[in-house]
C-alpha cells in the first residue's frame, strides 16, 4: 500500500515532466496509461513501418516471469535518480532493492 502511495505521489508525476518522458518510451506495465494493448499496437506499428521498406521482419519475443525479480537493480537506482523525486523517497526506494536476490533460466 506505502509502495503504491509513494509510486503515485512521486514516481508518476515526475515521468510526466516533459524532459522525462524519453525514459519510458518503451516501458508498458506498471504505468497509469500502459498496457498490454499497447505494448502489442506498438509492435504492429514498428512492423508495418519495418515493412514498407524491408521484404521481411524478424520479432524476438522473450517473456520474463516476476520481471521486477530480474531488473538490474543498478540500472533502475541510475534511472530513478534522474527523476525529480525527494531524496528521502529516492533512498526508501533503493532501500527497498538491496539485498534482494534474481536468478535467472534459459
Amino acid at each position: 500500500m506505502v509502495a503504491r502511495l509513494v509510486v503515485q505521489t512521486y514516481v508518476y508525476p515526475a515521468f510526466q515532466m516533459e524532459e522525462k518522458k524519453h525514459l519510458l518510451s518503451d516501458q508498458y506495465a506498471f504505468r497509469p496509461t500502459g498496457s498490454t494493448t499497447a505494448a502489442v499496437i506498438t509492435i504492429m506499428q514498428k512492423v508495418a513501418d519495418l515493412l514498407v521498406s524491408n521484404k521481411y521482419v524478424t520479432i524476438i519475443a522473450l517473456e520474463f516471469s516476476k520481471a521486477f525479480d530480474t531488473v538490474r537493480h543498478h540500472q533502475l537506482a541510475m534511472k530513478l535518480a534522474k527523476l525529480a523525486i525527494p531524496d528521502n523517497i529516492y533512498n526508501w526506494l533503493i532501500d527497498n532493492l538491496l539485498d534482494r536476490k534474481h536468478a535467472t533460466k534459459f
